[in-house]
């Protein structure tokens, strides 16, 4: 799941760089998170990742149009657009995943996925998970 979160962010990245231009990207880390369970069975987890880019806000619309045009072109599911954020995010097809591109803060952007919560057969955060 840590591959296919780098891989999306990375497509992402790849789909909004001319828009972007040269701005620099740093990793924001990646986590897994235990999703809270009612049904038996294996546990459930989450895993998101990050990327940062040096983009000014007042450039940053051209950012969110070209990740709207990627998300579309790909097929995702958009998220509804709340006028309160700047941000665009969409689902991918037949999936859980979701990617973002949004405002950070006044000289960032950011680029995030999800995995959604799926069922794992060891807890990804311990040793013993990670094999």
């Amino acid at each position: 799941m840590v591959k296919k979160a780098q891989s999306l962010a990375q497509e992402t990245l790849d789909a909004v760089r001319p828009a972007a231009g040269s701005a620099a990207t740093s990793v924001e880390g990646g986590s897994w998170e235990k999703c809270p369970s009612e049904e038996p069975g294996p546990d459930r987890f989450s895993y998101d990742y990050g990327l940062r880019l040096d983009v000014p806000k007042d450039s940053s619309r051209r950012v969110l149009d070209a990740a709207k045009a990627h998300f579309v072109k790909a097929g995702y599911t958009l998220d509804a657009p709340d006028p309160k954020v700047a941000r665009v995010g969409g689902t991918l097809p037949k999936s859980q995943w979701w990617v973002g591109v949004g405002v950070q803060n006044a000289s960032s952007m950011f680029i995030s996925t999800g995995s959604g919560c799926v069922p794992l057969s060891a807890d990804p955060r311990s040793d013993a998970g990670r094999s």
